[in-house]
């Protein structure tokens, strides 16, 4: 087979850029130009092969993709709209230029949908780290309630000092319990030493325009407010201002510019529907949904070759379980990491359950290191670079899994960035719609939690404070 260099291993021509115009309507896909401006590239074959799919579920997909268009078109779809026009007010950006220049420490308090986007964005640069010392503060993302957590918190803030930190405080509902606690006890910490006007400049709230606690608070004490859509649940919300605030803290972003992940995330959706062939996602969507028809609520494994892509791993967790979750239906995520993990669940997924699809995360190391074989006795397969046995380790689980019949994709990011990661964003949320309309599942809301939030409060409210 021929294959084309994009980093480390060779890679086989089947890969295809996520934005690429069209993906031919066929069991297997074609080489295409990686000059993907986001830089991915998709490895879809052994996914299609494997998952059962008949020419029904092509069918499903091409017409949840028509109907998936037209609701985008007719503004019926706001977190497409979200990513396409971008936050309507550009006030973010000016808080993120002014928390770069002053903090050496952003806490950004947030729960589910709240963090996880901007989590994975903080991460998504080649130093695998949310903290850039020559160009950006320390990010850290607080939404544990846990005591002993909190505690922890608070002596890093101690350790940084009231004036050398800045907080973002994120719910869309300005309901959420957590970030409500972490309100009240991170401006206690801020009181003990800087004025009313002073917090005002080091702190930002996030929710919607409508009257809720958090607004309530934030308001009374001069906090500034920012709106979240009201109609773009968490999940949905990485290309909101929820997403894109922890996005652009710490770049160099003019008045005029745009964080790189919209850049990379409308690559995609400028190339979601093709006017002929099929788009990578609805190919994938009919993947999955017949591999859901034969199994069930199957489970659907990520795999990540790159620790700093656990952010985004736990992002698509929630997006796959709130959005698929419901009339019993859907899949169960798991995450998992390589090598770890090929020495503790390898076993199962080679031999256990057919009932498991896998996607394969995979980006070059930001450093490469060599291995000294000395003294000698080393066998002479074994490499000199700990990128090429890395790189071994992950072709060979995927290779297995296709061996073994397993339903597999690859995304290979050429380099982290930005713009990679809103572009894999974007495609995994056309993904879960197409999917979910396949299987006649409303993927927005999730009915099924509010129950226990209220719950909750009913428990509080039987207690003596």
């Amino acid at each position: 087979m021929q294959s084309e260099q994009v980093f480390g291993p060779t890679v086989p021509v089947n890969r295809v850029p996520l934005s690429s115009r069209t993906i031919p309507d066929g069991t297997r896909t074609e080489h295409q130009d990686l000059s993907d401006a986001a830089g991915i590239s998709a490895d879809l074959t052994a996914w299609c092969d494997h998952a059962g799919g008949q020419t029904k579920h092509r069918q499903a997909a091409r017409l949840a993709l028509s109907r998936l268009e037209e609701r985008y078109r007719d503004g019926g779809l706001p977190f497409l709209t979200a990513l396409d026009t971008g936050p309507p007010s550009r006030a973010y950006l000016d808080i993120a230029r002014r928390f770069s220049r002053d903090a050496d420490l952003v806490v950004h308090v947030g729960c589910g949908g709240s963090m996880h986007a901007g989590k994975a964005f903080t991460m998504a640069t080649d130093g695998g780290s949310s903290a850039r010392p020559d160009t950006r503060p320390v990010i850290t993302f607080a939404g544990s309630i846990n005591p002993d957590e909190c505690a922890k918190l608070r002596e890093t803030l101690n350790h940084f000092g009231q004036e050398r930190v800045c907080c973002v405080f994120v719910s869309k509902s300005g309901r959420t319990t957590e970030t409500l606690a972490h309100f009240a006890m991170l401006l206690d910490w801020y009181g003990e030493a800087l004025a009313s006007e002073a917090i005002r400049q080091r702190t930002v709230c996030l929710t919607q325009a409508r009257p809720s606690p958090l607004r309530t608070l934030a308001e009374a004490r001069g906090v500034p407010v920012l709106d979240v859509p009201a109609d773009v649940g968490g999940r949905f919300a990485a290309f909101t201002v929820t997403g894109l605030l922890p996005a652009a803290i710490g770049q160099d972003i003019s008045e005029h510019d745009e964080p790189d992940v919209l850049a990379g995330a409308r690559a995609v959706l400028a190339r979601a529907f093709p006017k002929e062939g099929f788009s990578p996602a609805a190919r994938s969507a009919a993947a999955m949904a017949a591999f859901h028809e034969r199994h069930g609520t199957a489970t659907l494994v990520t795999l990540a070759y790159e620790p700093a892509m656990a952010p985004l791993q736990t992002w698509y967790r929630q997006l796959v379980a709130e959005s698929l979750g419901k009339d019993s239906q859907g899949f169960t995520p798991v995450t998992a990491c390589g090598t770890d993990d090929e020495h503790s669940q390898m076993q199962l997924w080679l031999d256990g359950p057919p009932g498991q699809m896998f996607t394969l995360l995979r980006a070059p190391a930001a450093l490469d290191l060599r291995i000294p074989k000395e003294p000698l006795g080393y066998p002479d397969w074994f490499p000199s670079r700990l990128a090429s046995l890395w790189n071994a380790h992950a072709d060979a689980t995927g290779a297995s899994l296709s061996a073994s019949g397993r339903p597999v994709r690859t995304f290979t990011l050429a380099r982290r960035s930005q713009a990679a990661y809103g572009a894999l964003m974007a495609h995994l949320m056309i993904e879960t719609v197409l999917l979910a309309d396949i299987l006649g599942i409303d993927p927005f809301g999730q009915p099924a939690v509010e129950g226990t939030k209220q719950r909750v409060i009913e428990i509080l409210t039987r207690v003596e404070h």
